[in-house]
C-alpha cells in the first residue's frame, strides 16, 4: 500500500510569544519555540534587563525574517523603538503583514554586508532560513550598517540583533563606524559552518569589537541556554568555544553571542547575575 504524502500548505499561522505570525509553511519557529523552553527567549530578557539603565532606547533586528523576534520582545513588553531589517523577498511580505501587529516598529527593505555594492546571485529560502545563490543569474544590492543609519539618522540604539546565517560577522564590520558612534549591547548568532561558508575565521571580530572599547562576552548555546561569559580579548578562549562549533560535530550546532560596552561593564555583570539566577 503506498503512502498519502501530507501537503504542506504554502502558508500557516505560528504561535510566536503572545502573538500569531504569518508564516511560510515550512517554518520552523513555533515547533522549535515548543520544543526547547530556553530557544529565543535570551534577547528578549536582556532587553528587558537593560531597561533598567536605559528606559528609553532604540533596537535594530537585522534579519527580521517573520518577525518573530520583535514578537519575543513584545510578549516580554520590551515596548521600545524597533527598526526591523530584512532584504529576503519570501519574508518580506508575510514581515509586513506581521508587523502590523506592533507599535513603533519601521520597516528596512534591505540586505545589509560588510560595503555597500551589488552582489552577483539571489536568495533562496530553505525551511525558515534564506541563503545566497550566486549562479542564479540576478543581483543583490547590499548596504553597510553604517550607510543605512546615517541615511535614516539612527540614534539611542542601545540593542543590535543581527541573525543573517554566516553573514553577521561582514554585517558588523560593516557597522563599526556606526557601532563606536552608538555603543549598543550586540547581540549575534555565531555558527562556524555558515561563516566558514563566506570566508570568515570567526576569531577577528572580536578583536575588532575590543577596539571599538567592547570588553565582555556572553555566549549561549543555540538552544538559549546560559553557557559562559568572558572578557573578548581572551583569543584562546574563543579560539576553543570556535572549534569547538567546526562541522557542527558538537553537543549543540552553533552560539549566540551578546557583547558590552566597556561603558556597560556594570550592566553586562548586572545581566550576567540575573541570568546566572535565572538558570539556577
Amino acid at each position: 500500500m503506498l503512502g498519502i504524502k501530507k501537503k504542506i500548505p504554502a502558508f500557516k499561522q505560528v504561535q510566536v510569544g503572545n502573538y500569531s505570525l504569518l508564516a511560510n509553511g515550512i517554518h520552523p519557529v513555533e515547533g522549535n519555540l515548543n520544543f526547547y523552553k530556553y530557544y529565543s527567549r535570551n534577547l528578549p530578557r536582556i532587553a528587558k534587563y537593560m531597561e533598567g539603565k536605559y528606559p528609553s532606547f532604540g533596537i535594530i533586528d537585522i534579519g527580521a525574517n517573520i518577525g518573530d523576534t520583535v514578537a519575543l520582545i513584545r510578549s516580554h513588553e520590551v515596548n521600545q523603538t524597533i527598526y526591523s531589517v530584512e532584504g529576503e523577498p519570501t519574508y518580506i511580505g508575510m514581515l509586513k503583514q506581521n508587523l502590523g501587529l506592533f507599535k513603533d516598529v519601521t520597516l528596512f527593505e534591505t540586505f545589509l554586508g560588510e560595503t555597500t555594492h551589488l552582489v552577483d546571485g539571489g536568495t533562496e529560502v530553505t525551511d525558515g532560513t534564506a541563503r545566497l545563490n550566486k549562479n542564479n543569474g540576478s543581483q543583490i544590492q547590499v548596504k553597510k550598517l553604517d550607510d543605512l543609519a546615517k541615511e535614516n539618522n539612527l540614534q539611542n540604539i542601545k540593542l543590535l540583533k543581527i541573525d543573517t546565517d554566516g553573514f553577521d560577522l561582514k554585517i558588523l564590520r560593516g557597522g563599526l563606524e556606526f557601532i563606536k558612534e552608538q555603543t549598543p549591547v550586540i547581540f549575534f548568532e555565531y555558527d562556524a559552518v555558515y561563516l566558514e561558508e563566506q570566508g570568515e575565521n570567526g576569531v577577528d571580530i572580536f578583536a575588532s569589537l575590543h577596539n571599538q572599547g567592547y570588553q565582555t562576552a556572553i555566549f549561549y548555546d543555540n538552544f538559549g541556554k546560559l553557557l559562559l561569559s568572558l572578557n573578548i580579548d581572551n583569543t584562546t578562549t574563543i579560539k576553543q568555544l570556535y572549534n569547538y562549533m567546526r562541522k557542527k560535530e558538537g553537543a549543540f550546532p552553533y552560539y549566540d553571542v551578546c557583547v558590552f560596552h566597556k561603558d556597560d561593564e556594570s550592566l553586562a555583570q548586572e545581566i550576567l547575575e540575573k541570568e546566572t539566577a535565572f538558570f539556577s
